[in-house]
């Protein structure tokens, strides 16, 4: 059987937890607490449904989750940083899809090395600015 003691101990968590902050989606959109995260043709733009507004919009769904997150749970600490990692994230992914474009393509054996390099390179920026953002979001 389970221990009496640890089943109120889960029961006190589960009741300690304020279940609005945590992220669900439903339909083409993300929803935590008040805010909304929606897709859409250039990006992720965030809606604010207590102020019926749109509050802004990112390349990258990370950085709208990271935005939302530091909305919520730190409303002080400042946007900016997250705004500079999803623009570093949109250049260098949009350059990563330009170097695997011309490695397919190119039939010059120079072009194709110095593009798998700068392929290696803007992959790198890409992963790091994402694992910062999934720092705001985790920490």
């Amino acid at each position: 059987m389970i221990d009496e003691q640890l089943l109120t101990q889960l029961e006190e968590l589960v009741n300690s937890i304020d279940l609005s902050v945590i992220p669900y989606q439903k339909g083409n959109s993300i929803r935590i607490k008040h805010f909304v995260i929606r897709k859409s043709w250039h990006g992720y733009l965030i809606y604010d449904t207590k102020e019926n507004k749109q509050v802004t919009s990112y390349y990258s769904k990370s950085a709208a989750v990271a935005h939302v997150h530091c909305s919520i749970h730190k409303p002080n600490r400042s946007i900016d940083e997250i705004r500079r990692l999803d623009n570093t994230l949109s250049k260098h992914h949009i350059d990563s899809m330009f170097y695997k474009n011309t490695i397919e393509k190119t039939k010059d054996e120079l072009k194709c090395d110095v593009a798998e390099q700068r392929l290696d390179i803007a992959l790198h920026y890409t992963t790091d600015a994402k694992a910062k953002l999934m720092q705001y979001i985790l920490g």
